[in-house]
């Protein structure tokens, strides 16, 4: 069987080859899609043609990084993809994904919109669900911590204000950016998210925690509500313009 093995494995092995010295001397920038999956499959798959099966794949999930982020469960669902293969291409893409946030999660200060948007936005790779994330700062905008304040299926703006304020609290923090995503929207905020937004505000301002910031997510992008003609006013003590309430839906 091994030497069965070995024979079949030959028929590729120049194009193998190839492909590994092509990636060791110039990285992954002038591979395709579907080449990237197709050198992955290499270590899964190493006695078959992987590239079909690198295509059927891309063409499934629709790029190469939604294959990463793909459930197990969902792998399973394209012919050719076994079990071995499954576990390797969520192995990766988990790796990936702590890598990314590992890399970017030891954060001192965050002064400004930029350092916040670098830490927030990992907090979200490859999430499925709804997730609201709320980070603590003392005054002097030095990270305290970071919380999960919701996962789940419904509505982001929905979470626990309560616990959020009880959280801020055991942090001693003096200001709170708040943080979650549109899974399969667009990153702007909704009629909820604004309305949430407004509400913790005013439980927080007697506690004099202030809600500098609120951060929507979705596919990697994010919008800063700051920076939002239609709700900066929010953040910077102006009234409201008139038809705020009509800030979309998402």
């Amino acid at each position: 069987m091994a030497e069965k093995q070995t024979k079949a494995g030959g028929v590729h092995e120049g194009h193998r080859q190839r492909m590994k010295e092509r990636f060791l001397t110039g990285g992954l920038d002038s591979f395709s899609d579907h080449e990237i999956v197709e050198l992955l499959l290499f270590y899964a798959l190493p006695y078959r043609n992987t590239n079909d099966l690198a295509h059927a794949l891309v063409e499934y999930f629709g790029s190469w990084t939604r294959v990463l982020n793909a459930h197990y469960d969902d792998l399973l669902l394209v012919p050719g993809v076994t079990p071995h293969v499954a576990t390797l291409l969520t192995l990766v893409g988990q790796s990936a994904r702590k890598y990314y946030k590992d890399m970017t999660g030891v954060v001192q200060h965050l002064f400004n919109t930029q350092s916040l948007i670098k830490h927030v936005v990992p907090q979200f790779l490859g999430a499925k669900n709804e997730k609201v994330i709320m980070v603590c700062l003392d005054n002097k905008r030095k990270h305290l911590n970071t919380t999960c304040l919701f996962e789940g299926n419904v509505n982001s703006a929905q979470f626990n204000v309560r616990e959020a304020v009880q959280q801020a609290l055991r942090d001693n923090a003096t200001q709170l950016v708040l943080a979650h995503n549109h899974p399969n929207g667009f990153a702007f905020p909704s009629n909820a998210d604004v309305e949430t937004t407004r509400r913790l505000m005013e439980i927080l301002r007697p506690l004099d925690i202030r809600l500098i910031e609120h951060i929507v997510v979705a596919e990697g992008d994010c919008l800063c509500m700051t920076a939002l003609p239609e709700t900066k006013w929010l953040f910077d003590g102006t009234p409201p313009p008139p038809g705020f309430a009509k800030v979309a839906n998402r």
